[in-house]
């Protein structure tokens, strides 16, 4: 037998679980023996689906509703767990954050799944294969960078799609190619960037009558605020100035430091063309990686497809690095930095001492 605290699980009960893979069978362990320790903290309701007819169902085939919502799951439950005739699945408020390929597979008879408000920033293609009925997908208030047709996949029955409040500042052309028979979708985020790469979806939106609710530029600035369906496609153009929707260097203020301290930056943009790069210069004076003189730099990576970042370290900082010191995002479109001053002091300068006075007014240092 397999023991963990609580009940006693025999090889016999092992082998009448049909089509658990590892992980799964582990994380029925984990969550409660039969996975109902978690379940049963799940709402369960029975729910006439839409497309049944009038008479009044047996418990054995009445539709469910599940409501697993705000009880701290860092992931999807196993699809076994649930009752073979669930229609509606409620997942929101969670810290679920991926979604795996067949995550929902074996729930045939799904019309409603809501994932919104969790922390999930990857989902793998084939996540919602599986599901021939889903009409209602709300992946909304998730960290989401970036989409593709992959994930969509064997949605046929897909009306209505939600999209809003993830991090991704573009879409992939042909990401909803698979969702014939869609009619409704949102998709603001604070990042979205109507540009010429965004064009495709005007024409895909018109061409399959598709209902685009509360969706707006966020940039460039000049069409802030603009709901995406109101804009003449010319407009959205590729020739404005680069405008990224995110672009921080950290630390932002002017740095004091002392001759043989160490100072590390991190510059991180919105990842919004296959030719970006970023590079740091000193003075207008492109840096390179040098051992020798304490300067380290990570090559730029892609994050969560949204996001390039960089890392500059300063070693050994020498009175050589006072200046100005600039995080430049490079495109074909052009360029945008971030400057920082630096201030080198030697180790030799007089400086005053930290001091503390504490009175009945407080304590000051």
């Amino acid at each position: 037998w397999i023991s963990r605290k609580g009940p006693r699980l025999t090889l016999a009960w092992i082998s009448t679980v049909k089509a658990v893979d590892l992980f799964q069978l582990l994380l029925i362990l984990l969550l409660g023996g039969d996975g109902s320790a978690v379940l049963s903290d799940c709402k369960t309701y029975d729910e006439r689906s839409k497309s049944a007819g009038k008479s009044t169902p047996s418990v054995a085939t009445a539709d469910r509703k599940v409501v697993c919502s705000n009880m701290e799951l860092h992931q999807v439950l196993p699809p076994d767990s649930f009752h073979n005739r669930t229609v509606t699945l409620i997942l929101s408020n969670n810290k679920i954050q991926e979604l795996r390929n067949g995550s929902f597979i074996g729930l045939s008879t799904l019309e409603r799944l809501d994932i919104r408000n969790n922390i999930i920033s990857r989902v793998e293609p084939g996540a919602f294969l599986g599901l021939p009925s889903l009409k209602r997908l709300d992946l909304s208030n998730n960290r989401i960078g970036c989409l593709n047709v992959d994930i969509f996949k064997g949605l046929t029955s897909l009306v209505r799609l939600y999209l809003s409040g993830n991090m991704f500042s573009s879409l992939a052309q042909g990401t909803f190619d698979s969702l014939g028979a869609l009619k409704t979708l949102e998709f603001q985020t604070p990042y979205l960037l109507c540009d010429c790469n965004l064009r495709w979806l005007l024409h895909w939106i018109k061409d399959n009558n598709v209902g685009v609710k509360d969706t707006s530029c966020s940039y460039p600035r000049s069409l802030l605020g603009q709901h995406i369906t109101s804009i003449n496609p010319e407009l959205l153009t590729c020739d404005a100035p680069l405008e990224l929707p995110s672009f921080q260097l950290t630390p932002s203020q002017r740095q004091i430091v002392f001759q043989g301290d160490s100072l590390p930056f991190q510059c991180q943009a919105s990842f919004v063309a296959e030719d970006m790069q970023v590079l740091w210069y000193q003075d207008g004076r492109m840096v390179e990686p040098d051992a020798a003189q304490g300067i380290f730099i990570e090559k730029s990576m892609v994050q969560n497809c949204s996001l390039i970042a960089s890392a500059l370290t300063i070693s050994n900082i020498q009175p050589g690095s006072t200046g100005n010191w600039e995080c430049r995002v490079r495109t074909s479109r052009g360029n945008t930095t971030r400057t920082v001053h630096i201030v080198v002091l030697e180790s030799s300068a007089k400086y005053c001492p930290p001091d503390r006075v504490s009175n009945n007014k407080g304590d000051f240092r």
